[in-house]
């Protein structure tokens, strides 16, 4: 064990990822920082055997993202049997740009990946050197927003996957994927168009040059590097939507469909509506557009670089995606994949926010005096959900915001939650059952509000609960709206502390990452609040936000096209 031991290394700390620019005289590292796990790539116990003194870099051009391997050890352990060294280039290679390869240049200490995007250091050094159009170098796609943060400037482009250079960047940029966000998944490049114009692809953008001045914001780098550095990206996936004819509210007994087929095919050939850099399509060969379908945007994947975190980054990217979505007319909602909770609270700031500057949270009010009649204890008697709430009018604000219906209850139970006095929500639940009696407005609404929830919690797990004896199915829920309460005062809180400028960003919003488990399941009866990889400490999962839909069973068959 203890050869072991001397020979095996943390694989987290041995390796080391930066992004660099054309310097001086040679490249400079703008940034650096290690991966946040290893184990999809090294395994769970995120150890590499073999070696001593190992290091492992992975450089980055900032504009184009060429990647750069380079692995370097001062020992390295001798087969002895069947136990030998873990042979880093070839556990790599499957997580890098493929390529033909190049002539190694390995000396004793080196181990140089053999790859044209792979060269040895000195190669790449060079090319970040003579890049010739760098300087001249912009992301492809389209500039959908430009903002400051911190006196410098940044920029949001949007791109489809069908563009070979948005490709390029995917492919050399999605290891970051696996090494930052949970259970994250490459994206297969090798999909059909059809397929591919599905993704939309947002890059966030560092200038390293004024665009007013034109002066260097770095004193070090190179007149011919590119003022172009990576700072974040995400990616989005578009479902296509089915329509039901019968709407699924008791109050709306049909909707009508905004949406037909072309009568008649065009002959021409006419760019993508939401395509990019040039992308077009037949017209003749087919008579419409995928991309003109009414469907719904998922975000798959959202990742702002360790070293640009906590800077308003995030907020700004989700901002930009969801006001894309919103002013696309084949968009009918945006949706995400699996939110990890650092995005959640993320999410929560931004959606609750515009919701709240554009005028759509003013609307809704929860009622504060309803008939007795309509609380009696008797079998058949539910929670009077239409005289509390305005539903026709929810429904329509949340079509008009393309929000996901899960997320759109949470929000509006964030913010009928904050307009009842802190001192009614806090003096515990002994007097609740006499609050639909109370003389006094806001303790009546703070029962109808707990009941709203307690319904919800009650549908979404009315499997499990059905399982249990009926006290301990009452105490399951209460403790269960317990946790939303405590959730949704946190989140206000933080709220309110951005507003003030008393923290700079929501701070962990801004790590991103697209895969985890969602919120306000049943809290853990046993005691046993285990948090695995990447969990919460929460017993069931949520269901998808997509669950319930007509296209919820082609979602799980089709994996969201492979994002993570």
């Amino acid at each position: 064990m203890a050869d072991q031991d001397e020979w095996s290394s943390n694989a987290n700390d041995a390796l080391n990822i930066s992004f660099v620019q054309a310097g001086q005289e040679s490249p400079i590292k703008l940034s650096s920082f290690h991966p946040k796990f290893t184990y999809p790539i090294f395994g769970e116990e995120e150890c590499i055997f073999g070696y001593q003194g190992l290091n492992i870099n992975l450089r980055f051009a900032a504009h184009d993202l060429l990647p750069n391997i380079t692995v370097k050890y001062s020992k390295k352990f001798k087969t002895v049997n069947d136990t030998k060294a873990l042979d880093v280039e070839d556990t790599l290679r499957a997580w890098t740009p493929e390529g033909e390869p190049s002539p190694s240049s390995a000396r004793e200490g080196w181990l140089i990946i053999s790859k044209v995007s792979f060269e040895a250091p000195a190669q790449f050094n060079y090319k970040i050197q003579h890049a010739t159009a760098a300087k001249d170098w912009k992301p492809p796609g389209e500039l959908i927003q430009s903002y400051t943060s911190r006196g410098r400037s940044f920029e949001i482009w949007c791109a489809e996957l069908t563009d070979p250079a948005v490709q390029q960047l995917i492919d050399r940029i999605q290891i970051l994927i696996s090494l930052f966000i949970e259970a994250g998944t490459p994206i297969p490049l090798d999909d059909q168009d059809w397929s591919l114009a599905r993704w939309r692809i947002f890059f966030v953008y560092g200038l390293t040059i004024d665009p007013n001045s034109y002066e260097k914001l770095s004193s070090l780098s190179s007149p011919a590097a590119s003022p172009y550095s990576l700072v974040g990206y995400s990616t989005t996936y578009r479902f296509t939507t089915y329509f039901s004819c019968t709407h699924p509210s008791s109050t709306q007994k049909k909707t009508a469909l905004t949406f037909s087929l072309p009568s008649k095919a065009p002959t021409s050939i006419e760019p993508t509506p939401e395509g990019t850099n040039g992308s077009t399509t037949s017209s003749t060969a087919d008579p419409f557009s995928l991309n003109t379908l009414p469907s719904r945007a998922r975000i798959s994947q959202f990742l702002i670089l360790p070293s640009h975190q906590s800077h308003s980054h995030g907020t700004h990217l989700y901002n930009a995606i969801y006001t894309h979505v919103l002013r696309s007319p084949s968009s009918i909602e945006l949706t995400v994949e699996d939110p990890s909770e650092a995005f959640d609270d993320l999410r929560d700031y931004c959606d609750y926010t515009t919701l709240l500057t554009n005028g759509t949270f003013p609307q809704i009010t929860l009622a504060s005096s309803l008939p007795a009649s309509l609380f009696q204890k008797k079998p058949g008697v539910r929670v009077p959900t239409s005289h509390l709430l305005n539903l026709p009018l929810l429904e329509s604000l949340r079509r008009e915001n393309k929000i996901a219906t899960r997320q759109w209850s949470r929000l509006v139970e964030m913010y009928l939650l904050s307009l009842i006095p802190a001192h009614v929500r806090n003096t515990g639940t002994a007097r609740l059952t006499q609050r639909a009696r109370s003389q006094n407005a806001d303790d009546r609404r703070w029962w109808y509000w707990r009941l709203l929830v307690k319904q919800r919690v009650y549908k979404r797990n009315r499997d499990v609960l059905s399982q249990l004896e009926r006290v301990e199915r009452v105490e399951r829920v209460e403790e269960t709206v317990g946790e939303v309460v405590g959730e949704y005062e946190t989140l206000l809180r933080r709220m309110g502390e951005r507003k003030k400028g008393e923290v700079d960003g929501i701070g962990r919003g801004d790590e991103g990452g697209v895969n985890g488990v969602g919120k306000e399941e049943l809290v853990d009866r046993g005691g046993t609040r285990r948090r695995e990889r990447g969990k919460r400490k929460v017993v069931l999962e949520e269901d998808s936000e997509l669950e319930g839909t007509p296209e919820a069973k082609r979602a799980r068959e089709e994996g969201g096209g492979g994002g993570g």
